[in-house]
């Protein structure tokens, strides 16, 4: 019993926790992109890792007329590892993209009208 006991700890949930994001959206990484993420509830033993929060996108070259310069909206993010899949509101935009959580991976949301944008996400 005293065995098995000891052995609960290491079953029971993770603490709930945050996850910062770095990245780049466009086709010249022209937006630079950040979030922080709060987990929706705690991961199970066996459950991927879902993630909640603000986005924050902010352009990085020269603003045309009428261009603007910064955007927000709200990102999903579900990852196990390093590969992550994400459904991100921009707007009235809604694009959903999956892949790998480093600077070097380069993914392409699914956006809709606007086509498929390249997006790299990472940890900061």
């Amino acid at each position: 019993m005293a065995q098995f006991l000891m052995c609960m700890p290491l079953l029971s949930a993770t603490p709930a926790q945050a996850l910062e994001l770095a990245g780049r959206y466009g086709y010249a990484g022209e937006w630079a992109v950040s979030a922080t993420l709060a987990e929706e509830q705690p991961a199970g033993l066996w459950r991927k890792r879902e993630f909640t929060g603000a986005l924050q996108l902010k352009h990085l070259a020269i603003c045309g007329p009428g261009e603007i310069s910064e955007k927000t909206g709200t990102i999903r993010l579900s990852h196990s590892g390093q590969r992550y899949a994400a459904n991100l509101t921009l707007g009235g935009d809604t694009c959903s993209v999956a892949g790998v959580l480093s600077e070097d991976g380069v993914a392409f949301a699914y956006c809709g009208k606007a086509g498929q944008i390249p997006l790299r996400l990472w940890l900061k």
